[in-house]
């Protein structure tokens, strides 16, 4: 399971812009969730570099004064966010892929995971996929590693289903980014109770995954020489 403390600060509900709370009615902000809370939904709405701490302050009706007794900086927000939400999705990957032997149903259901995250927690997502590039020094480092460990669990599994014969792959590098990249749009456009559920998504990007792993071609090709 999820380990909920990795997004402790984030609520996973449907994306929502941070409401501006009317000016002289400050309520009580108790907590750094709050805050980052606030920040998250700012992020992902208009971006990192377009939102102040008088912006975050603004939309929990406080002075930024209060915000910065809550908060070393801005960008400590966002390097929190980003690298707690790299773990849960690193979390959820691992348990996808673990959950079974056969290569191509963990590539499937690696994929299907990332997209359930991505619908559950849309707000982190946004910033983990788009407003990474402003962090910098040890947490950008921080992140990259995240990053690649993420990629390449996707080429090992491209990688050892090739080599199986199970799929065919001919560059697992670009194979990997593009099953990662089709499913980082998802939270942009995707409202649950539209036109699908989130299985019926789900189902939709794991077949996606499969077809640029080229596993119906192994299957037709397979089928095509037996005798």
């Amino acid at each position: 399971m999820l380990d909920s403390t990795r997004l402790r600060c984030v609520p996973s509900s449907s994306r929502q812009s941070a409401t501006p709370a009317r000016r002289g009615r400050p309520r009580a902000v108790n907590d750094r969730s709050d805050v980052r809370a606030a920040a998250t939904s700012l992020f992902a709405d208009q971006g990192y570099r377009s939102t102040g701490v008088r912006d975050i302050a603004d939309a929990l009706g406080i002075g930024p004064t209060s915000v910065y007794s809550h908060i070393k900086s801005k960008a400590d927000l966002l390097n929190e966010i980003v690298i707690d939400t790299m773990d849960a999705l690193l979390e959820v990957q691992h348990e996808a892929i673990t959950s079974s032997t056969d290569v191509v149903d963990r590539l499937r259901r690696a994929a299907e995971s990332q997209v359930r995250f991505f619908v559950e927690h849309p707000n982190e997502s946004l910033v983990a996929i788009r407003e990474f590039r402003w962090a910098e020094g040890e947490a950008m480092t921080d992140i990259q590693k995240r990053r690649l460990r993420y990629r390449k669990a996707f080429e090992d599994l491209l990688i050892d289903g090739d080599r199986q014969g199970r799929l065919s792959v001919e560059n697992a590098k670009i194979a990997a980014f593009s099953i990662i990249e089709m499913a980082e749009a998802v939270p942009t456009w995707f409202r649950p109770g539209r036109e699908m559920s989130v299985n019926q998504l789900a189902y939709l990007y794991g077949e996606y995954a499969l077809r640029i792993a080229g596993a119906y071609n192994v299957s037709q090709t397979v089928e095509h020489r037996t005798p």
